[in-house]
């Protein structure tokens, strides 16, 4: 049994996620930009919730790179520009492809199989002319990228791989909101999928790159529109 005191805790924290998830789904969409003049009290208002929690979601938000403290200013939407994220993609095609060197031998089969169904059906969908989401399109990309990189040996690599998509993520958001990119995304997504269920390495390795340059060049296209 909880105590009063472990009662209230759960409370706060589950709060605090709630307000967490709230804050960071608003950045994402644009709803929460810097023409709201962000501050504790604002969050708080906006939520219907007390400080508490709000400011427990602001510190988790800096550390990810969605909002940041300004001396005379405030609270500020943080953004990234061409250059960290130009930066950030070239760390990451070189961390996944040495993730690679180990999780493509250890990707169980199964897990390949369920991508490979979703991705198809996906495909389908779009041949079909139906209208998909932009937040099931950014799932599944993340979901294909975790595969791949997960099942690595290389604990710090897929530590490291986890903060670059966090910093990333509303950008990839906006860029298949913006750049109707994804089918040929889920056409290249497929074909290194056929390189990895016949571990061929080197293959991965290059398609992968060529995959996330061109990543880079839809997510510089949306930021710029």
């Amino acid at each position: 049994m909880f105590t009063l005191f472990e009662k209230i805790e759960i409370k706060r924290k589950t709060l605090a996620s709630i307000a967490y998830d709230t804050i960071k789904a608003g950045i994402v969409s644009g709803e929460i930009n810097n023409s709201l003049s962000l501050s504790e009290n604002t969050l708080a208002k906006i939520l219907n919730m007390s400080r508490t929690p709000i400011r427990e979601a602001i510190k988790r938000l800096e550390a990810e790179s969605y909002l940041k403290s300004v001396d005379g200013v405030g609270l500020i939407v943080q953004e990234l520009s061409l250059k960290d994220l130009a930066e950030i993609y070239e760390v990451r095609t070189a961390l996944e492809k040495v993730a690679l060197e180990s999780a493509i031998f250890k990707i169980d089969s199964q897990s390949l199989f369920n991508l490979e169904c979703e991705l198809e059906n996906l495909l389908t969908s779009y041949n079909l002319n139906n209208q998909i989401d932009d937040e099931y399109l950014y799932e599944l990309d993340s979901k294909f990228h975790n595969t791949l990189y997960l099942a690595s040996e290389n604990t710090c690599v897929k530590e490291i791989l986890k903060t670059l998509e966090i910093k990333i993520h509303r950008y990839q958001y906006k860029a298949y909101k913006v750049s109707n990119t994804g089918k040929e995304a889920t056409i290249q997504h497929l074909n290194i999928l056929k390189e990895v269920k016949s571990k061929n390495l080197e293959n991965v390795k290059k398609l992968l790159e060529e995959h996330i340059k061109w990543s880079f060049e839809i997510l510089k296209d949306a930021m710029l529109k």
